[in-house]
């Protein structure tokens, strides 16, 4: 119950934790061993001057909630400080009546946790540290200090009546309205401690904090952000919204939210909250609240704004433009299959690459659902490019890509003959094409794949009057890869004219590279042991000049020895290597041969241990026999003790056998007695882990 109840004020003392260092006031450098207690006031008409203090230090704030504060007073200017109060915390039974003022609930919880933690020490904080584990140990006593003094503190700022359970409140109601009076607390019992008690000064006159912040908006797309400069005397914020201007408001948060920052920022301390999945055009209304170092939320800003619509439609997908006729170009393009429904239409664009200027062919917006246009307009002396954008009724633009329209030849160039290929031992490739019969051939593009099934992709681009010269020959020169797991490369050629329309794809030609890759390694799949076997699957390297794969195998104690040689074309492969040692490790490593003679590298080691399955026979003919002070054990086991030793468990009245003793040999003597009857039970082990049963019991009674 205790820690349910810890758990549930929780959040709103770690919300409040930075808090108290927004509020405290500025201090001048102190020496490291020095500490402060600071005091905050304020004057309420028809009360006095309310107070309440703290101490950042952990052992200030353990004393003074233990043992009581001593606040004191004097008017500004005057002579030294009168004491006007000795503050006392609350026992526990003063606790629970005041308890019993408020009725249970959040309220009482809080009460109840931070007397629970006054008066009970943590086991975080020994009286010794653990010098075997001092760093550890020392980490968590700071731990558990920290959490109390923060517990403390931000329930007490949280909640008037725990700092009255707390003794960190006070108010004076002998003050004289508009005297100016200074206040500081300090400990009952400072002994042995540098604590500066921080003088406050206040006029006792009731102020009216403002709180009105301007709150900058900005509207996004279904949502609104909000920025503002915090306030100095407030911290973090509570969040309201309503539709209407005059409400209702309802919270956006139940736990304050806090913009943290650096130790080191100096810089302006602006505070920002966004506000999600809103509808677009739709007018919110917000409230800001902050938390005053007297737990009261404050109103500090209003604001109001309307997220509109800024995402742009989905990008049409712009299609080849296609020139079906001497004066037609066709545009195609699409859109996906769920479109938004604030589409309002289409605008085609074309330029002629002359600049980055693109002109719109038709004066309106198409209608949302075209997906093509006919260009009549264009000029076959220039490259052209066509582009579409898509738009909606908030005036968001999406583009396509840009692509060139193609022009067609109605008699394009032949189909290239490749006269003659070759392929060096270095990957150097010549590949002669024949000369173009019609002289309409402007250049070539060269093809290459690793399969004649796969897409084949251009490699090199042959263009112009320098390279391919009417009536003759051309020679092309190209170099390919020979570390390369595929035997061969293919090549294939596409001529082109002035207008880059292309002819039919020629033949393709198989050029084989010579073989200097080895075969990639095998690679273990699974692995299976027993007692004396292992079953190994293997995977086998998928290349077409696959021809074996060997398997070796070693111990500690011996060298590899080849023990199985995996051939065939299976993907998947077994072994069961048998005859081997129980409880004994074994390395398996595999290699890879091709139809060169290559071979690929070794796989790591596999290291398989075979399951330690060896019978362990119980003892026999356990005897006990009570002497003076002590109780002796003897047994007898048939096999070689060299090989096994015994632990012996012993059991006294109703507690359960616990091992007491250890031996290589059939008897043992236990001194470790006192007067009294006690059981006895024995088990072998052997060396290598096996273990027999339990041994019968057997009782003596020792004097």
């Amino acid at each position: 119950m205790k820690r349910n109840k810890m758990i549930h004020i929780q959040s709103s003392i770690l919300a409040l934790f930075l808090a108290l260092l927004i509020f405290a006031p500025a201090a001048v450098a102190q020496q490291a061993s020095q500490s402060e207690i600071h005091l905050f006031a304020r004057y309420v008409d028809g009360n006095g001057i309310e107070m309440r203090w703290f101490s950042d230090d952990n052992e200030v704030m353990r004393r003074g909630t233990a043992n009581g504060f001593l606040v004191e007073r004097r008017v500004a200017g005057t002579g030294s400080f009168q004491a006007i109060e000795t503050v006392q915390p609350l026992n526990e039974a003063q606790t629970e009546q005041l308890i019993q003022t408020i009725g249970e609930g959040t309220r009482a919880n809080r009460l109840r946790v931070v007397t629970e933690m006054r008066e009970v020490e943590t086991e975080h904080l020994p009286g010794a540290i653990d010098f075997q584990n001092r760093i550890e140990d020392l980490v968590n006593r700071k731990s558990a200090e920290d959490f109390r003094t923060m517990t403390f503190l931000l329930s007490s700022f949280e909640d008037s009546l725990a700092a009255r359970v707390l003794g960190l409140s006070a108010t004076d109601p002998n003050v004289t309205p508009g005297q100016t009076y200074e206040y500081r607390a300090r400990l009952v019992t400072p002994s042995g401690l540098n604590v500066v008690s921080v003088i406050t000064e206040i006029t006792a006159v009731e102020q009216t904090e403002g709180y009105e912040v301007p709150i900058h908006v900005h509207e996004g797309d279904g949502e609104l952000s909000f920025i503002w400069e915090q306030p100095d005397n407030s911290v973090g914020m509570y969040v309201q919204r309503s539709f209407s201007e005059n409400g209702p408001f309802e919270p956006l948060n139940e736990v304050i939210e806090l913009n943290l920052r650096g130790h080191a920022y100096d810089g302006p301390q602006r505070s920002t909250f966004s506000d999600e999945n809103l509808n677009n055009y739709r007018s919110y209304h917000y409230r800001f609240y902050g938390q005053n170092v007297f737990g009261e939320r404050v109103l500090f800003g209003e604001a109001s704004g309307t997220p509109r619509d800024l995402t742009p439609p989905k990008q049409p997908l712009l299609l080849q433009p296609k020139h079906e006729s001497e004066d037609t170009v066709r545009i195609t393009w699409q859109m996906p299959e769920e479109v938004d429904d604030d589409l309002a239409g289409f605008s085609i664009l074309r330029g002629d690459g002359t600049n980055e200027e693109f002109v719109r062919l038709h004066p309106d917006l198409t209608d949302p659902n075209l997906r093509e246009w006919i260009d009549l307009d264009f000029n076959r002396d220039l490259d052209t490019y066509y582009a579409v954008q898509a738009v909606d009724t908030a005036g968001n633009v999406s583009n396509s890509a840009v692509l060139p329209v193609s022009y067609i030849r109605f008699n394009p160039p032949v189909r290239p003959e490749i006269g003659h290929a070759t392929i060096g031992d270095d990957g150097s490739v010549e590949i002669i094409i024949s000369p173009d019969p019609e002289g309409a051939v402007d250049g070539y593009k060269i093809f290459m794949a690793n399969d004649p099934e796969h897409e084949f992709s251009v490699v090199k681009e042959i263009f112009g009057d320098s390279l391919v010269v009417a009536g003759q020959r051309t020679i092309v020169r190209d170099s390919v890869m020979l570390n390369t797991l595929t035997r061969n490369v293919y090549y294939q050629i596409r001529a082109y004219d002035v207008h880059f329309n292309e002819s039919e794809a020629s033949e393709v030609i198989a050029l084989e590279r010579p073989d200097i890759v080895p075969p990639p390694r095998p690679v273990f799949k699974d692995v299976k042991a027993s007692a004396q076997e292992v079953e190994i699957e293997v995977a086998l390297p998928s290349v077409e000049d696959f021809r074996s794969a060997a398997l070796y195998r070693r111990t500690d104690a011996t060298d590899w020895e080849q023990v199985h040689l995996f051939r065939g074309r299976e993907i998947l492969v077994r072994y069961t290597d048998r005859r081997l040692e129980p409880g004994t490790v074994y390395y398996y490593r595999l290699q890879a041969e091709d139809q060169s003679g290559l071979l690929s590298g070794y796989t790591d080691p596999l290291r398989i241990q075979t399951v330690n399955r060896r019978f362990v026979g119980p003892v026999e003919s356990l005897s006990v026999r009570p002497g003076s002070r002590e109780a002796n054990l003897r047994w007898s086991y048939p096999a070689n003790s060299g090989e096994y030793f015994f632990v012996i468990y012993r059991r006294a009245g109703e507690d359960s056998f616990r091992q007491v003793g250890r031996t290589e040999s059939t008897a043992y003597t236990d001194r470790r007695v006192r007067p009294g009857r006690y059981e006895y039970r024995v088990r072998a082990f052997r060396k290598d882990g096996n273990q027999g049963e339990m041994s019968a019991v057997v009782a003596t009674t020792v004097n």
